[in-house]
């Protein structure tokens, strides 16, 4: 039996419904790619990147829209021109790889004095507009090397070898990429400069998450990077500062004994 917050249709109480909405919006695992105009499970192309697979984290030519947060998506949103509710079911069916019996929620909210009321719209997907992507490893920084690091270049050498997939980019500032976020989705212009000393990397692979830095430097201003290699378990991980260590002196070989082990 439905309970009354999942009934299909409008939940506003009567007399004030009016169809018109400015987010269409998912909740659960599945994410949006705006360039494509699709949804993926996240969790699933989570799974594949520490497998070392391709999936939609490696390929260069898809992007997500601005609205990926943690179990939930929205495939439109406006600041300031609400659409009809055709215009929400048209876009809806129009986005590609929904799960069939998903159900959507067209939104617009707004105060009355002295209570909230909420107008969404919940719609029922009844047919899948299927989209099978062929994911490639295909963005740059999977084909980059350390620049000057020899340690780390060796290191990023023998991991690829062996069937890891490894990022490497600018060593850049964890808290301040989540300030610049904040800055970006409440539409100010505030950045802070997130770049810090040195390169790191990201590896991927046998259901392992890992992650270096050139030379003593800091991982992600995480100081327990300086001296050790940082890897967990993919079901494991939660944050870069609970994980396992391998001390950077420790041989290609070692690291390669551990990393590869089951």
């Amino acid at each position: 039996m439905r309970t009354k917050s999942n009934k299909l249709g409008h939940q506003a109480p009567k007399g004030y419904v009016a169809n018109r909405f400015n987010s269409i919006e998912i909740s659960g695992d599945l994410h949006y790619c705006e360039s494509h105009n699709f949804v993926y499970n996240c969790e699933v192309e989570d799974k594949k990147l520490h497998l070392g697979l391709p999936c939609y984290y490696t390929d260069a030519r898809y992007y997500d829209g601005r609205f990926n947060i943690y179990k939930n998506t929205k495939i439109y949103w406006t600041r300031f021109k609400d659409i009809s509710l055709k215009a929400c079911v048209r876009k809806t069916l129009n986005c590609r790889n929904i799960p069939v019996g998903t159900i959507v929620e067209f939104r617009k909210s707004w105060y009355v004095v002295g209570k909230y009321i909420d107008n969404s719209y919940r719609f029922k997907v009844k047919k899948e507009n299927r989209f099978d992507p062929d994911y490639q490893v295909s963005r740059p920084s999977f084909t980059r090397n350390f620049s000057t690091c020899k340690r780390s270049i060796d290191l990023t050498n023998a991991l690829r070898e062996n069937g890891f997939l490894v990022s490497v980019r600018t060593n850049e500032s964890f808290l301040g990429n989540i300030m610049n976020t904040a800055v970006q989705l409440s539409g100010g212009n505030d950045y802070i400069d997130t770049k810090i000393s040195g390169e790191i990397a990201f590896a991927y692979g046998n259901d392992k998450k890992i992650g270096f830095s050139s030379y003593d430097d800091d991982f992600m201003d995480y100081s327990n990077g300086r001296e050790d290699i940082l890897w967990d378990y993919c079901d494991d991980f939660d944050k870069w500062s609970k994980c396992n260590l391998i001390s950077k002196n420790s041989s290609i070989d070692e690291i390669l004994e551990i990393l590869t082990a089951d």
